[in-house]
C-alpha cells in the first residue's frame, strides 16, 4: 500500500485545526495529537523541527519511520471517526533506536484511537422525541 497523497495533511489550516483543541498522546518520544476530519481515512501531518533533530539524516529517519507505522497500523483500523494525525517528535527520539521508535507510535496510534471513540460515546446524543 503506497502513502498517497490522500493520506497526508499538506496545507497549514488543516495543521492548525488539529492543533485547536485536539486529542493529544505523549512519552519520551513523541507528542501525538489528533482531531476528527470528517474525511474517508486518516491522515498523517509531521513537523520534525531542527531543534528536535539537527541533522537531515536524522529528521529524514523519523519521518521515515513515522509514515511507515501510520501506513502499517492504519491500513488494517476501522474506527468511527477517522483522524488528521500530527505526530511531533522530541529531541530524545533521535537517539533510539527504530524497534523503540515503532514501539511508541504503535502505543499512540491505538491510545489516541481509543480517546477518540471515548469522546464520541461521551457526546451527547440528539433526541428522537
Amino acid at each position: 500500500m503506497k502513502f498517497s497523497r490522500q493520506l497526508r495533511m499538506l496545507h497549514p489550516r488543516e495543521f492548525k485545526q488539529v492543533f485547536n483543541q485536539p486529542i493529544r498522546s505523549s512519552d519520551p518520544c513523541f507528542r501525538v495529537l489528533a482531531r476528527v476530519n470528517g474525511k474517508q481515512h486518516h491522515r498523517l501531518g509531521m513537523a520534525v523541527s531542527k531543534k528536535a533533530c539537527s541533522k537531515a539524516v536524522g529528521r529524514n529517519r523519523i519521518k521515515r519511520l513515522v509514515r511507515e507505522s501510520f501506513r502499517t497500523q492504519q491500513a488494517g483500523q476501522v474506527s468511527a471517526g477517522n483522524l488528521d494525525f500530527v505526530v511531533l517528535p522530541t529531541a530524545w527520539a533521535t537517539n533510539q533506536s527504530n524497534e523503540t521508535l515503532v514501539k511508541s507510535l504503535s502505543v499512540h496510534w491505538q491510545k489516541v484511537c481509543r480517546k477518540a471513540e471515548d469522546s464520541n460515546d461521551n457526546s451527547p446524543k440528539p433526541n428522537d422525541g
